[in-house]
């Protein structure tokens, strides 16, 4: 791609210019929280309007997609939307529009005295960051600044709470943020790279370098952007920390949009920048990543079985899904290696499982940590322990924890089966290439059973078990009309990448199609045009369908009556911690079989 001079779109301009306009006017009106979280609201959305626009054109190819640079004063930052750029800018302004109208009312829960300034100052900095970081093409100036606004801001969404467990994450968090832009940098440095050099050009120094400085370039990009990604062991660091103490909006831009800019990098690194060197190696690096990958998913999930907080449930099984994606670029480069064609068109099924994957991990975890944000306003707790019973208090909140819940666990036919089933049959399917990778699919698939497990844990645990002491004593109703919306929108679009999943493979494979290395991968249109995923869906909802009609059929038939008695207490008079099911107690062996993976209990 060349390199131009000329002036990017003015809309991206306006857009970021929107975001800094929020972090500036919206604290000012902290005292009026309401007023506040409107005008919030209003720039932060014409904002994300923007960016989806400018997104979806770079997509299907309406946009700009050249490289070109921009004069910061002194400073020269190579920009670049092609359809990669614009799919995760997608992501990041979708998610930032859901957030700012759920920040709305769920400010209520913070006491009328407290200032709220620091959190609209600081929540659409941290969507500016991560829209930089999706838009500049350097490894210097540009991405050192996007970066540092990313961290900066979310440093204090993490530590808004004040207490002493918040401040002490926030304080971690920011050390190994800037310990992972560090590792980035020094890759770029000893690659050779300068002040305001595009990937391109920096790809065009690595082709001569040796063998052994290649790898250290490259595992110092893996570490860095591993760090952001959350892959295992990293993110199990600082993820959950950060996750259990940041407020309800700013844990779905956490989970849903900053992991993924951890993945972006790595795409930009193994697709566009790497393959330009004379000693790449997918035989190596692709075994590598999917071995990391698979480590990720399966000890993840795991920890996560294990907690009782819900959002460190919900941030372990944030790694074990971004685990789902490293696999698949794994998997994409070491098929791409095979002699036989078909076996090399495997590698373009696996690029787009993992992009698909990457856009479905966003909204379904995006949802359940906004559903995290209800259970905490209403019921005043995390701790799975001190719920129960909700589904009759909070019932619209427990219909969209129920459809997150099945997508997360990979239950046909929602959105998570559909990229699930993607990575896990191109695995599967590339064992011809390695038998290893018939291994890690196995993997792969029994991990979505312990997911499965999980969510099971969560939502019986908070909506359908017998209710605890603690909802007992407090008057819980359901959370207000503007904290459903976003979760509303957010179940449908889950419900429709289940239900056609060919739609949304169309969108990823135009972006891949779009991008810079990306495109080279051969078989990606082919790919997502013929995928079996794409009827797969109807055929398992209308299996279920009859399934379901046969069972009641079935039912009547025999003239049962259904009655209405209450539950039974094991021969105790009245409900209480003594008597109900708790953490400690659901899937037991399982924990205690794999005790070794760690994690503990929260």
């Amino acid at each position: 791609m060349s390199t131009l001079s000329t002036p990017i779109s003015p809309a991206l301009w306006a857009a970021f210019g929107l975001l800094l306009l929020a972090a500036l006017v919206a604290p000012l009106l902290s005292r009026r929280r309401r007023a506040a979280g409107i005008v919030h609201l209003v720039l932060t959305a014409a904002a994300a309007a923007v960016f989806l626009v400018l997104g979806a054109g770079a997509v299907f190819g309406r946009g700009m997609a050249e490289a070109r640079t921009v004069s910061l004063g002194p400073i020269a930052v190579p920009i670049l939307l092609d359809g990669l750029a614009g799919l995760f800018l997608v992501i990041v302004s979708f998610l930032a529009a859901m957030s700012a109208i759920y920040a709305v009312r769920y400010a209520d829960r913070f006491p009328a005295e407290r200032r709220l300034d620091g959190f609209y100052a600081a929540l659409p900095l941290f969507v500016l960051g991560m829209a930089g970081l999706v838009v500049v093409n350097d490894l210097s100036a540009g991405f050192t600044i996007a970066w540092q606004v990313m961290a900066v801001a979310s440093f204090f969404l993490i530590r808004f709470e004040k207490n002493a467990a918040s401040v002490r994450a926030a304080g971690k968090f920011l050390v190994l943020m800037e310990a992972a832009w560090f590792l980035v940098i020094a890759g770029g440095l000893a690659a050779g790279g300068s002040l305001g050099e595009s990937l391109q050009a920096l790809g065009q120094k690595v082709q001569a370098m040796d063998g052994a400085g290649f790898v250290i370039v490259m595992t110092l990009f893996v570490l860095g952007f591993g760090f952001l990604a959350g892959v295992f062991p990293l993110g199990r660091i600082w993820l959950p920390d950060a996750q259990a103490a940041a407020p309800a909006p700013a844990n779905a831009l956490l989970s849903g949009a900053m992991l993924k800019i951890g993945v972006f990098g790595l795409f930009r690194v193994f697709f566009c920048l790497a393959p330009s060197a004379a000693a790449f190696n997918p035989r190596f690096w692709g075994p590598a990543l999917a071995a990391i990958g698979v480590l990720t998913l399966f000890v993840g999930t795991l920890q996560s079985v294990k907690q009782s907080d819900v959002k460190r449930l919900l941030a372990f099984s944030s790694i074990g899904q971004v685990g789902y994606i490293v696999l698949a670029l794994g998997v994409s480069l070491w098929a791409s290696t095979a002699s036989d064609p078909a076996l090399r068109a495997l590698a373009a099924v696996a690029l787009l499982g993992a992009l698909f994957h990457a856009v479905n991990h966003a909204a379904v975890k995006g949802l359940l940590f906004l559903i995290s944000g209800n259970l905490h306003y209403a019921a005043g707790t995390k701790d799975l322990n001190k719920l129960g019973g909700l589904i009759t208090l909070m019932p619209a909140s427990a219909v969209i924890a129920a459809i997150a819940s099945l997508s997360i666990s990979g239950m046909p036919p929602t959105s998570g089966f559909a990229s699930k089933e993607t990575i896990i049959s191109a695995a599967l399917l590339s064992g011809a290439v390695s038998p290893v990778l018939v291994l890690f699919g196995i993997i792969a698939l029994f991990t979505s059973a312990v997911t499965l497990a999980c969510y099971v844990k969560f939502f019986g645990l908070a909506f359908t078990a017998s209710g605890a002491e603690e909802t007992a004593r407090k008057q819980i109703r359901e959370v207000p009309l503007p904290m459903l919306l976003p979760e509303i929108i957010l179940g449908i679009l889950v419900i429709l990448q289940g239900l056609a999943p060919s739609l949304f493979l169309g969108g990823v494979s135009s972006a891949a199609e779009r991008a810079a290395g990306l495109a080279a991968v051969p078989g990606i249109g082919e790919a997502a045009a013929g995928h079996f995923s794409a009827l797969t869906p109807l055929l398992i909802l209308g299996l279920l369908v009859v399934a379901i009609l046969a069972a009641a059929l079935l039912r009547r038939s025999a003239g049962s009556k259904t009655r209405a008695v209450p539950t039974w207490l094991c021969g105790y008079q009245q409900l209480d911690g003594k008597n109900r099911y708790v953490d400690r107690g659901m899937f037991a062996a399982l924990k205690h079989f794999f005790r070794w993976t760690g994690g503990g209990e929260s």
